[in-house]
């Protein structure tokens, strides 16, 4: 059958190509850091991908929040071109994401095409659950997916095997089943002759989230508990002394210049800090099984023979804050913290121990997939490219912008802040030759441009007293990018001012008249959803306040009573996990290996200790109510 949308290249491509065509491996974290060190306490990761691969330290999400990033993962695009930019409805969730049949045309189609078996298992969109487990999004062989509403209950793990019923592994820690489960898929694709694709999500090191489990019928989402992260049992005591690095921007003495659900925030007092060393003490110690898991899944391949045919991708779907900026925990900003990941890969003809500093984005993944397979998509064009993963690759240094886009309010996941709905904003980060800045445009008219080459931190909003030359040209950008498509999105100035390709030599002062009458962008209301329309363009001249329709500025922190710092201070080591056993419930016992000796810790086959939900829980369940958090 012939597919118009879809021109396969299968033959060798740059000498990539062994026996057949390369296997791919993308394990993909949630909600984690690289600024506050947490992939210095992965010591697997960085012996097999870090010394036997290649880091690359400016690799970027362009939406900071779970569901769209892992879209412009599939599809390759920005949010503002899926329009799919939240968690769950309207503007997001598994059901629009089939609704709007952003599954005919993405990662896994194309690689199924291409002649590959594609295999997921993990979280994939919040959404998925009992009332519509059935539903199975296309391109996978294998579909073996967290269920809502325990995506992120890490001792109560329920996944749905290619729209089977659910089943609950009792006792057993939510990585630790992703991890049996790889290996099960991995013992059956090696011994095929097709290559292969296996996308791994397990939920850590992500806030753990439980509904209310004595009111199945009337769940409240106000009930909804979002506490520390919980490690399986045999990490739980690690890293006994270890806090959150107090770096520059920790507690910030001054929030001068941040938007105003920072600025008008007051200092961490001891007790939030304590607890959020816990907090982050807590993830380094969820991030142990992932390790493992990436130990277990190399271990595997290594004795399989095909370890050296293999591409093998880390990453997560966006960054995460701990006590920055005053804030207390959470993600969705635009700084660094929360847009900057982790991004390693090795495989053929990726150099060993190398660290570049090349410009990407989740939007470059797929693209970057499909060169591995040899393949390409027609469907619509990427707004991302392949990423220069191999050691004989240049360098573009003319690759320096990403756009960052938000469209829904800041949720802060140990206590709620004022003026959080206060978040949508669309920002340019641009990293080149001797700059880097970031430039923010907030839906408030607020606007925050930081020098990074002076001010790593973010703590200087430098807006009001930068060049108008520089401020010029960064609006013309942010215009440029903020509904692009294709190759605008990854070449912007060839569009903006053709002979031009980058920020360096758009500020020689030849181009100052062409800037000085170029336009600027304004976000009109800070509304929860994209709207093209709520976007508008201006002369650079012109006040934002006069295109404003919010009206208000919002109540004074002394009016607002939902900011306090109330929280609740565990004591190191007592984090318990109500993992509830239903007495119709029967289930094996498991025996899990205390130490990583090996790459299976689970004795025998994980499916057998997996049993059905009980009533209370599909009750539970099927209630509209109960809808994972982000």
């Amino acid at each position: 059958m012939i597919v118009a949308n879809l021109i396969l290249a299968v033959a060798a491509a740059g000498g990539i190509l062994a026996k057949k065509q390369p296997n791919i491996i993308l394990l993909l974290s949630d909600d984690q850091d690289v600024r506050m060190n947490s992939l210095e306490y992965m010591p697997i990761l960085q012996k097999h991908l870090g010394e036997e691969g290649t880091k690359f330290e400016k690799h970027y999400v362009t939406t900071a929040i779970c569901c769209p990033s892992r879209v412009s993962i599939l599809k390759g695009q920005f949010a503002h071109n899926t329009n799919f930019t939240d968690v769950g409805p309207p503007t997001g969730g598994f059901d629009l994401f089939l609704e709007n049949k952003l599954d005919e045309e993405y990662l896994p189609v194309w690689l199924q095409r291409a002649g590959y078996s594609t295999n997921y298992i993990g979280k994939f969109i919040n959404g998925y659950g009992v009332p519509n487990h059935k539903k199975q999004p296309k391109g996978w062989d294998t579909f073996d997916a967290l269920v809502n509403p325990w995506i992120y209950d890490f001792y109560h793990p329920v996944f749905a095997r290619n729209g089977n019923e659910p089943k609950h592994y009792p006792g057993i820690h939510q990585v630790d089943v992703v991890r049996e489960k790889a290996l099960n898929v991995l013992t059956k694709v090696t011994k095929d002759e097709k290559p292969f694709f296996l996308y791994l999500a397990p939920s850590a090191p992500h806030t753990t989230v439980t509904l209310p489990e004595n009111d199945p019928d009337t769940p409240d989402l106000s009930k909804i508990k979002l506490t520390e992260t919980i490690p399986a049992d045999r990490h739980k005591d690690l890293f006994p002394h270890e806090k959150i690095p107090r770096i520059p921007s920790f507690n910030s003495a001054n929030v001068d210049g941040k938007p105003k659900y920072i600025a008008k925030l007051p200092l961490l007092n001891q007790t939030t800090i304590d607890t959020l060393d816990h907090w982050y003490r807590q993830r380094l110690r969820n991030l142990q099984s992932v390790d493992e898991l990436l130990g277990s899944v190399i271990e595997f391949l290594t004795e399989s023979g095909e370890l050296d045919n293999t591409y093998i991708f880390y990453s997560t779907d966006n960054g995460y804050h701990i006590g920055l900026h005053r804030l207390n925990a959470g993600k969705t900003t635009p700084y660094e913290d929360d847009v900057n990941v982790p991004f390693y890969v090795r495989g053929p003809g990726v150099a060993k121990g190398k660290v570049r500093q090349d410009v990407n984005s989740h939007t470059d993944i797929a693209p970057t997939f499909l060169k591995i397979a040899g393949a390409k998509q027609s469907a619509y064009p990427f707004d991302g490219e392949p990423i220069p993963i191999f050691e004989h690759d240049v360098e573009d240094k003319n690759r320096e912008t990403l756009g960052v886009e938000f469209w829904r309010p800041l949720v802060p996941e140990y206590y709620s802040i004022p003026f959080a709905e206060d978040n949508t904003y669309r920002s340019l980060r641009v990293n080149g030759d001797g700059y880097s800045y970031l430039y923010t445009v907030w839906c408030t008219g607020h606007r925050e441009l930081y020098d990074h080459t002076k001010d790593p931190y973010q703590l200087e909003n430098v807006y009001s007293k930068a060049s108008r030359n520089l401020v010029n040209r960064l609006d013309a950008l942010l215009v440029a990018i903020h509904d692009c498509k294709g190759v605008k999105c990854q070449k912007p100035w060839n569009t903006l001012l053709p002979g031009v390709k980058n920020l360096g030599e758009a500020l020689k002062s030849k181009y100052d008249g062409f800037f000085a009458t170029q336009k600027k962008l304004i976000i009109r209301q800070c509304l929860a959803y994209y709207d093209v329309g709520n976007e508008v363009i201006v002369q650079n001249t012109e006040n934002d306040l006069d295109y404003l329709t919010s009206g208000k500025d919002g109540l004074e922190l002394s009016e607002v009573k939902k900011g306090t710092q109330q929280p609740l201070v565990l004591q190191e080591g007592s984090a318990e996990l109500k993992v509830a056993t239903p007495k119709k419930k029967k289930s094996r016992k498991p025996k899990v290996s205390t130490v990583n000796t090996g790459h299976k810790i689970i004795e025998g086959d994980i499916e057998s200790y997996g049993v059905p939900l009980t009533e209370q829980e599909i009750q539970l369940a099927n209630h509209p109510h109960a809808y994972d958090y982000d």
